[in-house]
């Protein structure tokens, strides 16, 4: 399986690209990715590599970094005492799983418009109804197996 999207946090990811396919047989994918993805924390963001530095892409509705006031087009300059501003997207993800791995507890210093802000996040598990979703949407993508993708909103 090869990781296509970069949602930083570790466990918000999606398998394969549409235009590869998995040979394991779906069953066995998703016991996978359920195993790979209970409890493992996530902060809910995707993030661009600019030359240099980061920036948020796109934050997850109902995300830690959502409900910490995390915003799309943030500049991270600095990730719980890390600067990130040379930073690529593999380096977040390093500092990230550390984080994972301790207290969970993320405070970044993002650009927002010129003016620097701190901001808290604690890192949660994923819910089932998004590893659901995470599933559904390999099975969907790499398996052409077509089913209904749970929305985490209702």
């Amino acid at each position: 399986m090869r990781l296509s999207a970069v949602v930083v946090s570790i466990a918000a990811v999606a398998f394969a690209d549409e235009a590869q396919k998995c040979n394991t047989p779906p069953d066995e994918c998703a016991r996978t990715i359920r195993k790979m993805l209970a409890g493992k924390p996530y902060l809910g963001v995707e993030l661009a590599e600019l030359l240099p530095g980061l920036a948020v892409k796109t934050v997850v509705p109902d995300s830690p970094a959502d409900h910490g006031d995390v915003k799309p087009g943030d500049r991270v300059i600095a990730v719980n005492g890390h600067r990130t501003t040379e930073a690529s997207i593999k380096d977040f993800k390093t500092i990230l799983a550390e984080v994972g791995r301790t207290h969970r507890h993320i405070w970044m210093i993002v650009n927002r418009r010129g003016a620097l802000k701190k901001i808290d996040v604690m890192m949660e598990p994923l819910t089932k109804a998004q590893i659901e979703r995470i599933v559904a949407q390999h099975l969907a993508e790499a398996h052409s197996i077509a089913s209904a993708i749970p929305d985490s909103r209702q």
